[in-house]
């Protein structure tokens, strides 16, 4: 019922002087609700994809308390309803795996793998990276994607889902390498071994953290990556330390 009222309520919502660039504009300033908002207004496959990517950027920047669950599920009607639209749209498929992980997130990990909410945004992300392997968000997610079930799982988890931290740790790495100039891929790739909690990965993390924190911001998403990239990179001499802060990031 509520989807079915979202879905109304999105057709009912007339684009006057809707703009793609103010949405656009808003994104890249960090206003990510306002950002949702015009881009929603397009009443476009593309601009509901994109509302949901602004969705997605607060809930991977900001700690939104008891919204998260709320955001989360926002997040994945607007890309649902962008694949309404058009079936085929890649951006629509990338956020809407990304919106289901952190619906999985906010569930105990037995829940989430009974409802397949893992195994669907793995189908998602891989079927983007099959049509652009060149998608640097795709692989970086893929990565983030393996990390969490190593996390979350342990080997068990691995085991069940057919996942490696090594396979998490090469998406990660191509990730960065196509696109060099931004620390997401750095920082959630260090963020993802360190709460792992394992002595071997420390040098690496250490230099992740290095690379990203001497990267300029592009706009206020890798401005927010940058601050948490101070914050952790205090924490990395005590790798217990790291990885508790890690941990409770991942979860927030």
């Amino acid at each position: 019922m509520i989807r079915a009222t979202l879905f109304l309520l999105l057709l009912a919502a007339a684009p006057a002087n809707a703009d793609r660039a103010a949405a656009e504009a808003a994104y890249e300033q960090g206003a990510w609700e306002l950002a949702a908002y015009e881009a929603q207004r397009l009443e476009t496959a593309d601009g509901y994809a994109f509302a949901a990517g602004a969705l997605l950027a607060r809930l991977m920047v900001e700690d939104v308390g008891e919204d998260r669950e709320a955001l989360a599920e926002r997040a994945v009607d607007l890309a649902e309803y962008a694949l309404r639209l058009d079936e085929d749209h890649v951006e629509a498929r990338l956020r809407l795996a990304g919106a289901l992980g952190f619906r999985g997130r906010y569930m105990g990990g037995w829940r989430a793998y009974l409802t397949r909410l893992p195994q669907r945004g793995r189908n998602l992300l891989e079927e983007v990276v099959a049509r652009q392997p060149d998608n640097a968000w795709a692989l970086g997610m893929l990565g983030a994607w393996h990390l969490e079930v190593a996390r979350r799982g342990g080997s068990r988890g691995l085991r069940a889902l057919d996942a490696s931290v090594e396979a998490g740790m090469g998406y990660y790495s191509q990730a960065i390498a196509l696109d060099p100039q931004s620390p997401a891929p750095r920082y959630f790739l260090a963020l993802g071994l360190a709460a792992l909690d394992e002595p071997a990965y420390q040098t690496r993390i250490r230099d992740l953290v290095g690379s990203a924190r001497a990267l300029p911001p592009r706009d206020a998403f890798e401005t927010a990556i940058l601050g948490e990239l101070d914050e952790f990179s205090a924490r990395l001499d005590d790798r217990r330390a790291a990885s508790a802060w890690a941990d409770a990031r991942l979860q927030r």
